[in-house]
């Protein structure tokens, strides 16, 4: 499985864009971030956040207009959090423990046992699942 990797900025957008998962246009995104923002990107750093993003699976653009330099982009959320937060953990998974969750949790827990409470909290967890 691909590792999805978000520069902090990339990041920003994406947290910005959750809030509402709706469909942006190119100049909702510069309003908030471009260069009269507090953030102050220049179009040509928004607009290559924008482009790795739609790469990484993250966003998905649509164009409208016929001409090339005419063409207006609007952008949508491509992964909800969850999906982005179920796609880095199972990478995490796979990466660093073979995709054992067993080795996952003994490294979580550095190797000590767990209370039975925890064990409990476990248990209840894996039934739900």
């Amino acid at each position: 499985m691909d590792e999805i990797i978000l520069s902090d900025s990339e990041k920003e957008i994406l947290e910005w864009m959750w809030k509402e998962e709706k469909e942006y246009s190119y100049k909702d995104i510069s309003l908030q971030f471009g260069e009269n923002s507090d953030k102050g990107w220049k179009k040509q750093t928004l607009s290559t956040f924008l482009s790795r993003m739609e790469q990484k699976g993250v966003i998905s653009v649509r164009y409208e207009g016929e001409k090339r330099f005419e063409k207006r982009r609007y952008f949508t959320v491509a992964l909800n959090r969850q999906q982005y937060e179920r796609k880095r953990a199972r990478h995490l998974l796979d990466s660093y423990f073979n995709g054992s969750l067993n080795q996952f949790m003994v490294a979580l827990n550095g190797g000590e046992k767990i209370s039975s409470g925890e064990a409990e909290e476990l248990r209840k967890f894996l039934k739900d699942i």
